[in-house]
């Protein structure tokens, strides 16, 4: 099983991956038979578990399925008899299970029946937890590793199968964990004292035999109960700081390092609940923020911002024994903790404080903002001093690191921004007018070089530097819109939303939009798009004022970027449907106050959308105009008359026409949705004046027949009296596209892609179902899932 001699390893690997596929799917299929049999059944096993201890990997992923399944099996099994147990007794079914269900007390059927079943099975399960805790995988959280020469270095990209084999270990630890947690603390505890912490192991230690049995760990956390997490983890914790006292060279400490981080950030509960041990941790990470060894920088602000989303309340309340807030007491030391970081890594840095400070009383959050930020306050006066203030400031932003510098700053202040919303208001307030000076100097330099040179001046180092202050400014303008444009958010810092929109947009959207007009297209911001779309989204009623002009400065430059081709600029293209959905979702009625030209370019660039080759673009803009006409037919009719008079057997025939090629099969649901629509507005008698039923009927029946000539005229006949006699009948409607589809000679192979929308929400539901019931099993959601968002920092503080 181990390492066979040269000639004869390929031989061994082959057969016992044939023999691991033999016994796992055998078991799999014959679970039941083969536990009524355990004189077969208990030897099987132990065989697998010596395969799973050979070095080929793929046997080894075999065999690591199977193993997530058999606990699995066996966890659910014992909880549901639990569960039947309880019910009988008139009980709520337990939902946490102890750390040793084959134990448990109170001599019922259920308890001595699992029981019976985890006598049999310990033996084999603590092997597996061996082998398993020995083998683990890489979080993805790991930012070092060990590479194949033995070097500790930098992991500079994920590897997605060894995430996928941590998925399935890391589940089968989870339930492995609770059938019995006291065998797994044993374990993991002996192996870190015997393999790293004993006399005579200095000269032996592996970095990688740590590191795995640190993930695993790490990964099991929230299966135990409270009580013993906490006495596991402090266990952990006190050897891991042992042994980097112990260690010497930049690379095992790394390793160590790595190794405490990744542990104490997998569990935030026990953080929460121990405050001394927090604050350490905290000091240890800010120490780590000081390591310039490859990677272990960017782990430590990592981590800090994990712990500050999932402790915030710990920071801002004065804690026993403190003489102040924590987050007040780090004031004093934030330029020494971020001396040594990299740009990106201060912008997380600064983030997760700002989630501390999130967590404030909210006539506190300001104070705490200008405090905490007052170093970068000071570099943007020192800034501003030196370059708006001179004669000429475009020499002074000619300096790169002057430009860096601003950057900087800029994305600061959006990641705080990002985490405490409204209250940096007033932060804004203090350089709004100065960021939008330097944004207008550098889009006018911009502007005039690329007039002069070309567009190879966009390559420029100082060109590209001028760029990101412009996107950097648009960023941190849009997320502030975003979180604090909502009467909500405004209300909790005393202000209006239409006071906010007073004060900042006014003196934005000037340059903004004439900078975008006015510039080559290489030299346009995708970003300036996205605040537009932020902008229509949380301030309609000030921007339908304005939608007039963004539609002159904007949409028809935009348009001729974009109509080309299908390829070019596809960031513009994203962000120009997003713009669209927002105006048509918040600002509808301003649209049918342009002019007749940009109305119809609107219409077009929806039509445009629709014929889109990629299915993202071709979905929105199918998506904007199903909700377009939906709010079209809601409203007043001398609007809409006036809009299906001219526009409405252009739609009809270009949707029909996407959705009877099969280029775009994947729109299928929303197209014949469209189509519904449109036919229902004339069915419905909305449009008996304009376009009468009769006349919509033989324009359906000419474009048909000649799109198809292959079909029989009545074949077409039926086909459009049954649009009409359907209409009222959604899911009646959406089955007769479906089945005039699949009599087309052009749709004979596509058949499965008219379910293809079906089959996507059954998928949905059932992904929906089961998170549902993994949020059920402790611990089998990991602690930093979207599925967790909603759990608050629950513990008194």
């Amino acid at each position: 099983i181990g390492s066979p001699p040269g000639p004869q390893k390929i031989f061994w690997e082959v057969f016992h991956n044939q023999v691991a596929l033999l016994l796992t799917g055998f078991l799999r299929h014959n679970m039941s038979a083969m536990e009524a049999q355990q004189t077969y059944m208990v030897p099987a096993l132990k065989y697998l578990v010596r395969i799973s201890m050979g070095t080929n990997e793929e046997t080894f992923k075999i065999c690591v399925e199977f193993w997530q399944t058999f606990s699995a099996r066996i966890f659910l099994e014992i909880q549901q008899r639990r569960g039947q147990q309880a019910s009988a007794a008139g009980n709520a079914p337990p939902l946490l299970l102890d750390g040793t269900m084959g134990t448990a007390a109170g001599g019922n059927a259920a308890a001595d029946a699992a029981a019976a079943k985890m006598k049999h099975y310990s033996p084999v399960l603590s092997e597996v937890r061996r082998v398993l805790i020995s083998k683990m995988a890489k979080p993805p959280e790991v930012t070092i590793k060990e590479n194949e020469e033995g070097h500790i270095v930098r992991a500079e990209e994920e590897d997605t199968d060894e995430i996928a084999l941590y998925k399935m270990i890391r589940e089968a630890l989870i339930y492995l964990t609770h059938l019995d947690a006291n065998n797994m603390e044993t374990i993991m505890l002996h192996r870190l004292k015997q393999e790293c912490l004993m006399e005579g192991t200095a000269e032996h230690w592996s970095p990688t035999v740590l590191n795995r049995l640190c993930w695993a760990i790490g990964s099991i956390s929230g299966a135990m109960h409270e009580g013993n997490e906490k006495r596991f983890l402090v266990a952990v914790i006190r050897d891991l700081l042992s042994l980097c006292e112990m260690k010497r060279g930049k690379e095992n400490k790394a390793v160590v390092a790595s190794n405490i981080m990744y542990v104490v950030g997998q569990y935030p509960r026990f953080l929460r609940a121990h405050w001394k041990f927090l604050k350490t941790v905290i000091f240890k990470l800010f120490e780590f923020m000081h390591e310039t060894f490859p990677g272990v920088q960017e782990m430590a602000v990592d981590t800090f911002l994990k712990i500050c989303q999932k402790c915030k309340r710990k920071f801002v309340v004065q804690q026993q024994g403190e003489q102040c807030a924590f987050v007040e007491e780090m004031i004093s030391h934030i330029a020494q903790d971020i001396s040594e970081l990299e740009h990106l890594q201060v912008c997380t840095y600064f983030e997760a404080v700002g989630h501390m400070i999130s967590a404030a009383p909210p006539d506190q959050r300001e104070m705490l903002v200008a405090r905490i930020l007052e170093l970068f306050n000071e570099k943007w006066r020192k800034v501003i001093t030196e370059s708006l203030s001179a004669g000429n400031p475009l020499e002074a932003l000619q300096d790169q690191q002057v430009l860096k510098d601003i950057s900087l700053i800029l994305r600061v202040n959006e990641r705080m921004v990002s985490a405490v919303g409204a209250a940096c208001h007033s932060q804004l307030s203090l350089f709004y007018f100065d960021m939008l000076k330097i944004y207008k100097v550098c889009s006018d330099f911009i502007s005039h070089t690329t007039a002069q040179q070309g567009s190879q001046v966009m390559g420029y180092a100082h060109v590209r530097l001028m760029r990101n202050i412009k996107r950097d400014t648009l960023r941190l303008v849009q997320t502030f819109v975003d979180l604090a444009a909502t009467e909500q958010t405004a209300q909790e810092v005393g202000l209006t939303v239409q006071t906010l929109a007073q004060r900042f947009i006014p003196p934005l959207l000037e340059p903004v939009l004439a900078d975008y007009k006015s510039n080559m297209p290489q030299a346009r911001d995708a970003e300036v798009l996205d605040l537009l779309a932020t902008l229509a989204m949380r301030l309609s009623e000030p921007i339908s004022q304005e939608v007039g002009r963004i539609f002159d400065m904007v949409f028809a430059c935009t348009c001729d970027m974009i109509k080309g081709d299908f390829q070019s600029y596809p960031d513009h293209r994203a962000k120009f449907y997003g713009l669209l959905k927002a105006i048509n979702s918040h600002c509808f009625q301003a649209l049918f106050y342009l002019p007749e030209a940009h109305l119809k370019l609107y219409v077009d660039s929806l039509i445009w959308a629709m014929k889109h080759e990629q299915p993202q673009v071709a979905d929105s803009g199918l998506q904007i105009l199903s909700h377009f006409l939906e709010r079209l037919v809601a409203g007043p009719p001398q609007v809409f008359v006036g809009f299906f008079k001219q526009y409405y057997f252009i739609l009809l025939q270009d949707v029909l026409g996407v959705l009877t090629d099969t280029f775009h099969k994947s729109g299928f649901k929303l197209q014949q949705h469209i189509l519904l629509q449109l036919v229902s507005c004339v069915e419905g008698g909305l449009l008996n004046e304009a376009l009468p039923k009769q006349r919509v009927m033989e324009f359906l029946f000419d474009l048909v027949g000649k799109s198809f000539p292959t079909l029989h005229r009545s074949q077409v006949e039926i086909f459009v009296l049954q649009c009409f006699s359907r209409a009222r009948q959604p899911a009646e409607f959406q089955q007769h596209i479906r089945d005039f589809l699949i009599t087309l000679r052009e749709w004979g192979s596509h058949e499965d892609a008219l379910y293809e929308d079906d089959r996507k929400t059954a998928v949905q539901e059932a992904q929906t179902a089961e998170t549902t019931w993994r949020m059920q099993v402790p611990g089998l959601v990991p602690q930093y899932d979207p599925a967790r968002a909603a759990e608050a920092d629950m513990d008194d503080v």
